[in-house]
């Protein structure tokens, strides 16, 4: 009995050394913060298990409304990299970082030197909306990208996301330069699904005999100038910003004037105003959703936009 225990604890003390030499050796991932779930997808694909993304905005909460808890900051301020979409869609990072006396993370924001389009204050567009050619807008207040003056929803536009997804890997590189290699391989990998998702998703919209439609909020306008379709009503040009009576009317005039069959709601928002004027027109409220974090999709991008498609699908096709 003696000899048998001697062995067993010789077993154990083995077994104990080498999970000890398993996590000394095992690397130390790359601390990385993405403001929303798209965006922290695009960070896991390049980074794989060499990095550790945290998201800001949780499933389910609007970008646009989205206050932190202290707990979350304290959080952000251990991440090496920071990833933001900018254009307006977080406010409070600008006042966070201000904060961070040293130690600043490195930060990545999604729509510098994109092709923005300039925010059309009204409810019908007419005509498609307007860009700003990769400009950043400096507004009477002395803040650039402020929300309501650019549309910051580049993320859905998937050829914007491959140049988004370029300059991730370059600043992963550069701040974990060992990984190099593996952040240029993963991203060439995913760009080539994005390709793919765009060849699909270009296939499809060329086929919709409806090519106009009414949004809740102007989340999918760059998703609409690289496919050809046309927003032409918007329930909320801003968070929690009602449309006027006129507005409303000129909403249902479009629906009637174009034949469109579906109002597109959001998870984001209260859908109530969608659903009356659904009811009133004789049409049906479908959900699109320009985060994601909801089943059927979780937190991936492509089965997100191809939730989106084949939503968008069911009313224009």
């Amino acid at each position: 009995m003696l000899v048998r225990g001697i062995i067993m604890l010789g077993v154990l003390l083995l077994t104990l050394w080498q999970s000890a030499i398993a996590l000394a050796v095992q690397p130390v991932k790359l601390p990385v913060a993405a403001s929303i779930i798209p965006l922290a997808d695009f960070c896991r694909q390049i980074g794989g298990e060499r990095v550790q993304v945290q998201v800001f905005i949780p499933p389910g909460a609007s970008p646009h409304t989205f206050e932190p808890s202290p707990g979350l900051l304290t959080g952000l301020r251990q991440a090496k990299v920071v990833v933001i979409n900018g254009a307006g869609l977080e406010p409070w990072v600008g006042r966070f970082l201000q904060t961070l006396k040293v130690q600043k993370p490195m930060v990545v924001t999604a729509t510098d030197g994109l092709d923005l389009i300039r925010e059309v204050h009204g409810h019908v567009r007419e005509g498609g909306p307007q860009t700003i050619g990769g400009k950043k807008p400096e507004h009477g207040h002395g803040h650039p990208h402020a929300h309501g003056d650019v549309n910051p929803h580049v993320w859905l536009d998937p050829v914007l996301a491959q140049d988004i997804c370029r300059r991730l890997a370059a600043a992963l590189s550069s701040a974990d330069p060992e990984g190099r290699p593996v952040y240029e391989q993963q991203l060439h990998q995913y760009l080539e699904k994005l390709t793919a998702l765009h060849d699909k998703i270009a296939a499809a919209t060329a086929q919709f005999q409806i090519k106009e439609f009414i949004g809740f909020h102007p989340s999918f306008s760059y998703f609409a100038r690289r496919y050809g379709l046309r927003e032409v009503g918007i329930i909320e040009v801003a968070p929690g910003r009602e449309p006027t009576p006129r507005a409303l009317q000129n909403i249902l005039a479009a629906i009637k004037r174009y034949g469109i069959r579906v109002i597109f709601s959001e998870p984001q928002f209260n859908p109530r105003i969608a659903e009356v004027l659904a009811n009133e027109a004789g049409v049906r409220v479908l959900t699109l959703d320009p985060i994601g974090g909801r089943p059927p999709y979780g937190e991936s991008y492509i089965q997100l936009m191809e939730y989106n498609l084949n939503t968008m699908a069911q009313a224009m096709k």
